[in-house]
């Protein structure tokens, strides 16, 4: 199946909200928010690079329409394959394919954006519309499910799980990525400097998602008011704190805090997807 992928192979992810109460005037209860991604390359000689990124932080603005026109500005350089990991991304690029195509107000690129949306994707169940684009989306957790199992991830098919997973079985990943080569010129990043993703404990490998940096390190704990949490591990708490950065009053610094944490969160998880790719490369190779 790998020799039927075109290079540079994309990595996206996305960070979604569905709010009963909308962030935006004339906007529906429970409608689909998409307000961040992230997009990692792999090229053909293996070289990789976190190479765009989105975030809506700005109170009001309602973000899908700048969303895809980022989206389609990151991946229309090439024809390269694109990979996601579930159906989140395919779903929510329909919802916002069905409201460019429902809102009545002036547009000027929607035929555009709707086209590029078909391209990458395919219809969802129900939809009125069937398609399947030409450079429709690989799932790499249906890939998962096909191809690859291992004890640890107890029967999980998260990317939470698989990655630890392929990280603590694979030799090749452990030794990579126990260096400070991501965030350099030989991996570089728009969020990371010098990182070192492999690190231990119990002669395991640690949960990469559990090194992301906290956020309000330099605040006392009597003025940490914002968070339960002070990291962001999963997409629920990116949500949560997209929902805060609508809502609440706060300071600038507590604001670029949470924007640096969700930056960070969501490139960790297309470098996630790139882990897992590289790891079964090494498998077979």
């Amino acid at each position: 199946e790998m020799d039927s992928w075109t290079y540079p192979l994309h990595f996206i992810d996305f960070e979604t909200s569905m709010a009963a109460i909308p962030f935006n005037k004339g906007r529906r209860p429970y409608e689909g928010i998409a307000f961040q991604f992230s997009h990692h390359i792999v090229h053909e000689n293996g070289d990789i690079e976190h190479r765009g990124q989105y975030l809506n932080t700005e109170p009001g603005v309602f973000p899908n329409y700048e969303f895809i026109r980022k989206l389609k500005t990151e991946l229309d350089k090439d024809t390269g394959t694109i990979f996601r990991y579930a159906a989140h991304e395919n779903t929510y690029l329909n919802t916002i394919y069905r409201q460019l195509k429902e809102d009545k107000n002036d547009i000027p690129d929607r035929e555009e954006l709707c086209e590029f949306i078909k391209s990458i994707t395919k219809s969802v169940n129900g939809s009125f519309e069937k398609w399947e684009g030409p450079r429709n989306m690989v799932d790499m957790c249906e890939l998962v499910k096909r191809y690859y199992y291992d004890l640890a991830m107890k029967g999980s098919n998260s990317i939470k799980t698989v990655l630890p997973a392929i990280l603590n079985s694979s030799a090749f990943l452990r030794d990579k990525y126990s260096k400070p080569i991501y965030g350099t010129k030989e991996i570089p990043s728009l969020n990371y400097n010098n990182w070192t993703w492999i690190k231990y404990e119990n002669n395991k490998v640690i949960d990469p998602y559990k090194l992301l940096p906290k956020m309000f390190e330099d605040v006392s704990d009597k003025d940490f008011i914002l968070l339960n949490n002070d990291q962001l591990r999963d997409g629920g708490a990116a949500m949560t704190a997209y929902a805060m950065l609508q809502f609440t009053e706060m300071s600038d610094y507590e604001r670029n805090e949470i924007k640096k944490a969700l930056l960070k969160y969501c490139e960790l998880d297309t470098f996630a997807m790139v882990m897992i790719y590289e790891g079964w490369k090494d498998m077979i190779c």
